[in-house]
């Protein structure tokens, strides 16, 4: 498949809007909104400090979530400016929207904060193991707003964002898929099926309802 358009900066993230009507793609220092009816490529942001952008989220087709730094960022794409939610002490790392919209969640060393995007506000989730500082994803269920799963090392946390005190599950990765969790992709069809990749190549089936993968 010929490409269709070349871009200058190697991309570190995208995703379609929810109405898949634009495709959105970030590169370290710009952002550059698609839109394959014309098959036009429109550079929407430019990084004006040292820092890059390092994860994205689309909220509908023209507001787009991303992180720079310690902070994270709303965009209108129809203005100049953007909207800064500054609760991390550390690089934020994986941004994850909930099914409405209207939760996000994000992550930095040792930290899950979960957003309240129309009002800014945040909390943060507490009960995660030692090695949270390697979470390696995160993931807001398509089937549910407030569940939450976050991967660290060989294991899924199940949370439940409205009772952050701690994950209601954790589910340890079958021994026969090797390698760490390094992404996870809801099933639309089952509302406890959830696959996940391996760092050593593998593809496991994970149940929420059950105890192991």
């Amino acid at each position: 498949m010929p490409s269709c358009l070349d871009l200058v900066e190697a991309p570190v993230a995208s995703s379609w809007s929810p109405d898949n009507a634009f495709f959105y793609i970030a590169s370290p220092r710009t952002i550059h909104k698609y839109d394959p009816t014309s098959n036009a490529l429109r550079e929407i942001y430019t990084v004006s400090g040292s820092d890059s952008i390092c994860s994205l989220a689309v909220k509908d087709k023209n507001t787009v979530i991303f992180s720079i730094g310690n902070q994270i960022h709303k965009l209108d794409c129809n203005r100049p400016e953007t909207e800064t939610f500054d609760s991390h002490k550390a690089p934020v790392k994986f941004l994850s929207l909930s099914n409405d919209n209207t939760l996000l969640a994000s992550t930095s060393a040792g930290a899950v904060h979960i957003h309240n995007v129309a009002s800014g506000s945040h909390t943060v989730l507490r009960g995660l193991p030692a090695s949270s500082s390697d979470i390696d994803s995160i993931l807001f269920h398509v089937h549910s707003r407030t569940r939450l799963l976050i991967s660290i090392a060989r294991q899924i946390l199940v949370y439940d964002t409205a009772r952050p005190s701690g994950p209601i599950k954790t589910i340890p990765l079958s021994e026969s898929a090797a390698g760490d969790i390094v992404a996870a992709a809801c099933s639309p069809f089952s509302k406890t099926l959830v696959a996940v990749a391996t760092s050593l190549g593998f593809v496991a089936m994970i149940d929420l309802e059950k105890e192991k993968a």
